[in-house]
């Protein structure tokens, strides 16, 4: 259980992120318009108007400063975060790296190298997956040290993750709710695990983003950018490793692929669907899962509860791990992962059913058509 002034810190900075967001996210939308950050409509893309992009910048300067903020008037939790100076660096990168793709359209393999670099920064600074459950030894409570495995593997997670915040990011407030929900899932696991200083971080992430979804929500008058998405990516990755890292049980490998279940899904589906397609793996495509609902006849907002529904669920099974199904999270995990292939099979995510696929882009043709009626803008 948190004490009284530790509940008051995550208070302060869960509010002070939230009201820094609703300052800053109009002075980036101005900069955007100015320095042409748009989201411009085409094919693949839901909206129909340009919407400004760098909203990213407005959630990244609110955490931080949110934090900064909490250092400076409370001096004895300074020390606290110097183990998590890789995570200040690399994200520094990742921002920068956003914002010039936000401007400037940069192509996917351009941007890999350097969330690579981004991931070994932190890595070499001391985020990184350090030791594993054994999940052969007596109630999976045993732990060994991955070695030099302990590098390629965090970079892996820190770079996945990130992107897959990224592929996700396709309907209005989707990913920045999706960010929101497993920030507050990840707060109250590691809270209950004494996970230390990362609890302070997701408190911030969760005011910043909770007060982002105002401007972001359908219809959407800020976007997140790769300058978000990829920093919210980058970041829960990381705290996600140096949180794990306070418990050695097995959960503590499962829960972060749990909780972030549906961008590490969509990004999986989106890789072997890419695969099998012999298309290029970088080459984006309307075949993601929030597309599939749209598909399905669920509107915007339909499709984007639903897929917070599920995020809430694998939160919540997430958390029961810390305290009541340790023994079972492996059989727990398999079980998630069937209900998965069952939904990417009926959902058509691999785009294997030529006729599906062809139903849903008469669909969305239909919708596109009907939202470019006169009025409609109005209506949005």
């Amino acid at each position: 259980m948190e004490s009284f002034p530790a509940a008051r810190i995550y208070g302060f900075l869960y509010v002070v992120s939230f009201v820094l967001v609703l300052l800053l996210v109009p002075l980036t939308v101005k900069s955007a318009r100015w320095l042409g950050a748009l989201d411009y409509p085409a094919q693949r893309k839901i909206h129909l108007t340009p919407i400004p992009r760098l909203g990213g910048v407005a959630v990244f300067a609110a955490i931080w400063g949110a934090l900064l903020t909490a250092r400076i008037l409370t001096p004895d939790i300074l020390e606290s975060f110097y183990p998590l100076r890789g995570l200040i660096a690399g994200s520094l990168i990742i921002l920068a790296l956003g914002v010039y793709d936000d401007i400037r359209n940069v192509s996917p393999w351009a941007k890999l190298p350097v969330q690579v670099i981004a991931a070994g920064v932190a890595v070499a600074l001391g985020i990184r997956f350090d030791l594993a459950s054994n999940p052969l030894a007596q109630g999976m409570r045993d732990y060994f040290d991955l070695g030099i495995l302990a590098i390629p593997l965090s970079i892996l997670w820190i770079v996945g993750l990130t992107n897959a915040m990224n592929l996700i990011d396709g309907l209005d407030g989707l990913a920045t709710g999706i960010a929101m929900f497993t920030s507050i899932a990840l707060f109250l696991i590691s809270a209950k695990q004494d996970a230390g200083v990362v609890v302070y971080y997701y408190a911030a992430v969760a005011g910043a983003t909770l007060a982002f979804l105002k401007f972001n929500h359908y219809p959407a008058r800020v976007f997140l950018g790769d300058s978000g998405s990829t920093f919210l990516g980058f970041l829960l990755a990381c705290l996600s490793i140096r949180g794990g890292q306070k418990s050695y049980t097995l959960t503590a490998l499962f829960i972060p692929l749990i909780v972030f279940g549906i961008p590490i899904f969509d990004a999986i589906t989106a890789l072997i669907r890419r695969y099998l397609a012999d298309s290029r793996i970088q080459e984006p495509d309307s075949q993601h899962i929030h597309h599939r609902l749209l598909r399905a006849g669920l509107s915007q907002r339909q499709a984007v509860w639903i897929l917070y529904a599920i995020t809430i669920v694998l939160g919540i099974v997430g958390f029961s791990f810390t305290a009541l199904l340790d023994e079972y999270a492996a059989v727990v995990v398999f079980i998630i992962s069937l209900l998965g292939g069952f939904m990417a099979k009926e959902l058509n995510v691999f785009a294997t059913r030529p006729e599906m696929m062809e139903r849903g882009y008469r669909y969305l043709e239909m919708r596109e058509a009907k939202e470019a009626e006169p009025g409609a803008e109005e209506r949005h």
